[in-house]
């Protein structure tokens, strides 16, 4: 009978962390990863954007497309609200910093506050 090997030995959780998103980004990746967002900033804790939308309603329909995306990634921003101005910040707090995950979940923040400008009859949606 050969012995029996279990999950933990085969895998190292460090790579499997990196497979499914959770692994903590370095410096450089996390600069490289905020180069390509819009309007995004943070440091290896958590990122950070503001934007402002048009009106209070708006920015009550924009966080509900966002709270929709975050549930389906069962992963979910905080998020700040002061009329219209909203204020995305995002972590993985289970790792305790910035994964792969966190920027996945602001590049869909983007594509929604990209369609809110498009959706936007005068563009006035400035992110700031």
């Amino acid at each position: 009978m050969s012995p029996r090997i279990t999950t933990s030995e085969v895998v190292n959780p460090t790579l499997l962390a990196s497979l499914i998103g959770m692994a903590l980004l370095d410096a450089a990746q996390l600069a490289e990863a905020l180069q390509a967002l819009d309007g995004w900033s943070g440091d290896l804790k958590a990122i950070k954007r503001t934007v402002e939308l048009e009106s209070f309603p708006q920015a009550i329909e924009t966080v509900d497309r966002v709270a929709a995306v975050a549930e389906a990634m069962d992963h979910h921003p905080d998020i700040d609200i002061r009329w219209r101005t909203l204020t995305f910040v995002i972590s993985t707090h289970s790792e305790g910093g910035v994964t792969r995950k966190d920027i996945d979940l602001a590049e869909l923040i983007d594509a929604i506050l990209s369609f809110e400008a498009a959706d936007d009859a005068d563009g006035s949606e400035t992110a700031t």
